[in-house]
């Protein structure tokens, strides 16, 4: 430290070195003197100043952009809640009109089932009356049957009965040539006229017209009493009709 303070003022006082005021002077003198550094940062804050400048001038663009959409935005949220209530108004009136016509619908469609029901009621009912007239329809075709069937035997019989009837005018007139020698007791024949025609030989005096008498265990009874079909044949032949079950 000794050896400093004696350097110091020999410092102080070497030839040619200013004095402490003067120093001082210059260094502040110095600071206003302009140099190459200094025109390098006044270039560097100028050029920072207009980028600043520039960021400064796209935030406000921005800003402004920001509050143009905020605008469209706020005028298109209006717009939206306006639909909204709109639709939402339609929406109630076309709920009102959809439930005026399910109700509507519902009653037509209880108006159609009952409608169906009856329908098909009726169906059932004319489906029987055709099967009932079907059934009547075929009984009348087999009662034409059974008519025509009957009608053909009545001429078979009637056609019978004038076959008979001529035989026995032939068997009188050759019963009136020929005397009878066969005595009543002797038997008789009789004519059957039911499903058919029979001819049976039956013993005893034969019946007289309007005597019930029972063949092969069917009830008969007797129509007229004639001659035997047969030639030469003196037996009386009696005519039977069925009688119908009861």
């Amino acid at each position: 430290m000794h050896e400093s303070s004696r350097r110091e003022p020999d410092w102080q006082n070497w030839p040619g070195r200013p004095s402490g005021d003067e120093g001082v002077r210059n260094r502040l003198r110095a600071l206003f003197v302009p140099t190459d550094a200094g025109d390098a940062i006044a270039e560097l804050i100028a050029e920072h100043s207009r980028e600043l400048e520039s960021r400064a001038e796209e935030l406000r663009t921005a800003v402004a952009d920001l509050e143009q959409r905020e605008a469209r935005a706020r005028e298109l949220h209006a717009r939206v809640e306006q639909v909204l209530r709109e639709g939402s108004a339609e929406l109630d009136v076309r709920h009102s009109d959809l439930v005026v016509r399910t109700t509507d619908v519902e009653r037509r469609e209880a108006s159609v089932a009952g409608a169906e029901a009856r329908v098909e009621e009726r169906a059932r009912a004319l489906g029987a009356v055709e099967l009932k007239a079907a059934a009547l329809e075929r009984r009348e075709h087999a009662l034409r049957e059974r008519e025509q069937a009957l009608a053909h035997r009545e001429q078979a019989l009637r056609d019978r009965e004038g076959e008979l009837e001529r035989r026995e005018s032939e068997v009188a007139e050759s019963s009136r040539a020929q005397p009878a020698d066969i005595p009543p007791e002797a038997g008789h024949l009789a004519f059957a006229i039911d499903d058919g025609y029979r001819l049976l030989e039956r013993d005893g005096v034969a019946p007289d017209a309007g005597d019930m008498v029972d063949l092969d265990g069917a009830p008969h009874r007797c129509v007229r009493v004639t001659l035997s079909p047969y030639p030469d044949d003196r037996r009386r032949c009696a005519v039977f009709e069925r009688i119908p079950a009861q």
